[in-house]
């Protein structure tokens, strides 16, 4: 690192060090819900949107903006990641990298502290709010049970507690695995504009941020103890190694790139050409084999000649047979009743939507599609089915 760089990096931790004790200064008038301090806030985050980007500090400008256009609500929650996110920032050690801020350490479950109503908790608050140990020391010195501080937590943040039962599948499906485990959050719902979330920590910035990239929704937190959370993926997502430990010999036609069997080819249903060509080039970027066929009779012709076919994409609206009579003739086969299923619309029917889940799609995607989120909609479907034949073929009796 030149001295140049090596200087800008000591005096931007120096000044985000000032931010830090702004906002910090802010927080009990956040608390009481005072409106120009929301605005305060705004005017804070909008300052640290414009210098991250003046001074090649991306990740500052991505964390700073959620706060700069939050709404009353959001304030709270969205300034206390931002503090513990900067706190990390200007203790944290790394490469001296001026575009990276360390992985938060410092400061991060401050505010578990604050929502509990005690002072401190003997640094037991900089443990990770997703870790349960954090979680049970602040209720502990606070004298009250973790399902309490999972309500108190809520209350604090102007949040509902999560109802880690009211999970949909069409909600779950918006979210890869891939990115559903590291992130440790668990869909519950989803309308056209938002998904809710359940999280141990509803001020993860960086969390929140993603999970509108993948969903193209506003997520809508609602908050779980951690070990509820990481119960519920637990029972979710079985590791699918362990059930290819037990049956060595077991195999299927699920594509993925996680997947250690031989994949089979991609079936591209469309009536219109260019339409075929930009899904085809996408998946063939990432590496899949793909056949296409113009509608779905052409689609089942395909299924019954050709071998194998390890996932369908087909679109809703075709002439002839669309993609949901398709769906019920799939469902309907000894041989086609497992290939997973994606089908591309362009409606905005939640009612359809719904239909299409409950008749045995296994995802949808709306145009226009968008390749990368089409991509991770892709191989969390293979993974999902891959997991869920691998359980089947290790029950006794499926031998």
């Amino acid at each position: 690192m030149t001295r140049d760089r090596a200087e800008l990096q000591r005096w931007y931790r120096e000044a985000m060090g000032r931010r830090v004790q702004e906002l910090t200064a802010l927080r009990n008038r956040l608390e009481a819900g005072n409106r120009a301090a929301c605005d305060e806030a705004r005017k804070i985050g909008m300052s640290l949107r414009g210098s991250g980007a003046t001074f090649g500090f991306p990740r500052i400008t991505e964390l700073a903006t959620p706060v700069e256009i939050a709404r009353d609500e959001d304030v709270l929650r969205r300034v206390e990641g931002l503090i513990s996110e900067l706190t990390s920032f200007t203790t944290g050690g790394g490469d001296g990298s001026p575009t990276e801020i360390d992985p938060p350490r410092q400061g991060r479950g401050a505010w578990l502290a604050r929502a509990a109503g005690i002072p401190d908790v003997g640094g037991a608050r900089d443990l990770d709010p997703e870790d349960a140990r954090a979680w049970e020391a602040v209720a502990k010195e606070a004298g009250f049970a973790p399902s309490e501080l999972a309500r108190r937590v809520a209350s604090y943040f102007g949040l509902e507690v999560a109802d880690l039962s009211s999970r949909t599948r069409a909600a779950l499906r918006l979210v890869p695995e891939a990115r559903l485990v590291p992130l440790r959050v668990i869909p519950l719902a989803e309308d056209p504009r938002t998904i809710t979330v359940a999280t141990a920590d509803p001020t993860a910035l960086a969390t929140e941020r993603e999970l509108e990239r993948l969903t193209g929704r506003k997520p809508r937190f609602v908050v779980a103890h951690p070990d509820a959370i990481d119960a519920v993926i637990g029972e979710l997502y079985e590791r699918v190694d362990q059930g290819r430990a037990q049956q060595p010999g077991s195999s299927s036609v699920v594509v993925g790139a996680s997947s250690d069997r031989e994949p089979g080819h991609i079936l591209v249903v469309d009536d219109e050409p260019g339409e075929r060509l930009l899904v085809r080039t996408i998946l063939e970027q990432h590496g899949y084999e793909v056949i296409e066929a113009e509608d779905g009779e052409a689609a089942l012709e395909a299924v019954r000649r050709r071998g194998p076919i390890g996932l369908v994409v087909a679109d809703l609206n075709m002439p002839r047979m669309d993609g949901l009579e398709l769906l019920w003739e799939l469902r309907d086969g000894l041989v086609s009743e497992l290939i997973p299923v994606i089908v591309v619309t362009g409606e905005r029917d939640e009612i359809l939507e719904s239909q299409l889940l409950e008749e045995g799609a296994d995802d949808y995607i709306r145009k226009p599609v968008d390749p990368r989120l089409f991509v991770a909609r892709v191989e969390s479907t293979a993974r999902r089915v891959d997991a869920r034949l691998t359980r089947r073929a290790v029950t006794p009796g499926n031998a």
